[in-house]
């Protein structure tokens, strides 16, 4: 489990390629609701999940002050190493986001990349009882999700391909649903090529959690003053959102 994290932290960048790009404008779309929902400035900002730091770097760069914490070391390794690259001053932090050990500091926190999935019911409670806690009043939490509707009928593999210097990165992923569960096990064969002709393969499986939109606002209302559910970087739910984002104001 997790090799995704640990052994291929030196790839994600390279495996996620195309994911990174769309970044930026969802970054737009949070910067929105930091303007439009949180209750007071946005300054300084609690990126969970931060993984190799796609996000927490574009926040950073547009000024914010932000922390990222992530449960594997690995990614945060490379993580620190881009922002020194960047001359960004970014404090990444090796921690669980269900014991956050924070009171009161944050602006806003935020979740990307689906990361509120690995969580299952008894984890977001968790989960969100050290958001409470790290946010100040009035501050905002923002988390994306995926609809299980679409992944229902997403299940054919995906194969891509991205070069790493000399080396080629293929990717094959599929997902297997458990639909009276609401699980779904998202697996991927990476295949690295190297140059001399040799092949490295990792099999990785990683179990999520599917949540429809009502059932998040039940369990984010028992701890936030104010909910809101938006659908595909629209102020609005909309009737057929392919992905979700969870609002929830202190």
């Amino acid at each position: 489990m997790h090799e995704l994290y640990t052994v291929l932290a030196e790839y994600y960048d390279v495996i996620y390629r195309r994911r990174a790009k769309r970044v930026g404008e969802e970054i737009d779309f949070v910067e929105e609701i930091f303007k439009n929902d949180a209750k007071r400035e946005v300054k300084k900002v609690l990126d969970l999940a931060c993984g190799t730091g796609i996000p927490t770097v574009e926040l950073a760069r547009r000024g914010y002050e932000v922390v990222g914490l992530d449960l594997h070391e690995e990614m945060l390794r490379v993580a620190r190493r881009k922002a020194q690259e960047l001359g960004l001053n970014i404090e990444f932090i090796h921690g669980d986001a269900l014991d956050i050990n924070f009171e009161n500091e944050f602006d806003a926190v935020t979740m990307f990349f689906s990361s509120i999935m690995y969580f299952d019911e008894n984890a977001i409670k968790q989960l969100f009882n050290s958001v409470i806690k790290a946010l100040k009043p009035g501050g905002v939490f923002v988390a994306d999700w995926s609809n299980l509707c679409f992944l229902q009928f997403d299940r054919a593999p995906t194969i891509w391909e991205e070069k790493n210097g000399d080396e080629t990165v293929i990717t094959t992923s599929w997902k297997e649903i458990e639909n009276a569960t609401q699980r779904f096990h998202l697996k991927y064969l990476v295949q690295i090529l190297k140059p001399n002709g040799t092949i490295r393969a990792f099999h990785v499986h990683e179990v999520l959690n599917a949540y429809t939109p009502r059932e998040i606002r039940l369990l984010a209302e028992k701890y936030f003053s104010e909910v809101k559910i938006y659908g595909d970087m629209k102020r609005n739910l909309g009737k057929n959102a392919y992905r979700f984002w969870l609002v929830g104001v202190r």
